[in-house]
């Protein structure tokens, strides 16, 4: 089994050297899909032996798409910049590329926070699809999520390993990165003519503050487990605010042209 790991980046300097050196331990060949860095990603990504391509950004599932299609292997791992392999995922990937059992696995995903050595135990992880067969699965170009779609009959199997995820590095640049996103949210909930009720506004923080911290468990992080639940909560907030500012902005638009028809 020959395995290909693509990454997509934009101005990731500071978090691309860890993560292609652990994904280089199991990888054959490591593809680099940079939508127009400035502060040296590509150079060092270039350096440390991956191979870079430009691609315009459109989404992130279409960036991911791109970049699966440039891989030579069928079998792919898909990561983020600021995704890292703990040891125990190397050594159980590098068993399961002498005869996997599977045509797609799950691996969970823990968050990392300034001063943690692992994630919390107890705090939440994502599982998802991120190691898997072209012939059987691929990354769809579904506007904004990337998340991996596995033909019906195949069955998905469950590594034990995690990938430690350093998203954190300041609350300005998460918030940045969030404000960023909500607005592409925001532009694919007009295209598909989503409808949210004017109620949200006023309950959206509050419940997704609940659901955050004590039913996903942020509360165990500690004290970043309480600032993200409530920057999270925000961002789902923002999002609603966003979507009915746009509507309002369209329907003034559409008034004004009327009077000239």
């Amino acid at each position: 089994m020959k395995l290909s790991v693509y990454i997509v980046t934009l101005n990731e300097i500071g978090r691309l050297e860890r993560t292609i050196h652990a994904a280089q331990q199991v990888a054959d060949e490591v593809v680099v899909v940079d939508s127009g860095s400035t502060d040296g990603t590509t150079e060092l990504a270039k350096n440390l032996g991956a191979r870079v391509v430009y691609h315009r950004w459109k989404n992130i599932s279409a960036q991911k798409q791109f970049a699966q299609n440039q891989c030579h292997h069928d079998w792919v791992l898909s990561l983020d910049a600021d995704e890292v392999l703990s040891e125990e995922l190397i050594k159980e990937i590098k068993e399961l590329k002498k005869d996997p059992k599977y045509q797609a696995y799950k691996i969970r995903i823990g968050d990392m926070f300034p001063g943690f050595k692992k994630p919390s135990r107890l705090a939440p992880k994502y599982n998802l699809v991120r190691l898997y067969n072209r012939q059987t699965s691929t990354m769809p170009d579904d506007l904004t999520h990337d998340r991996v779609k596995v033909d019906r009959n195949v069955e998905i199997g469950q590594l034990k390993g995690i990938i430690y995820h350093y998203s954190y590095l300041s609350l300005h640049q998460t918030w940045i990165k969030y404000n960023l996103y909500t607005d592409e949210l925001v532009k694919t909930a007009l295209i598909q003519q989503k409808k949210y009720s004017k109620i949200r506004l006023f309950t959206e923080f509050p419940r997704q503050f609940f659901i955050y911290y004590l039913i996903r468990r942020q509360i165990f992080n500690g004290v970043w487990g309480f600032i993200m639940a409530t920057t999270l909560a925000y961002f789902r907030f923002l999002k609603i605010a966003k979507y009915f500012e746009a509507k309002e902005g369209l329907t003034l638009r559409k008034d004004t042209l009327d009077k000239f028809v």
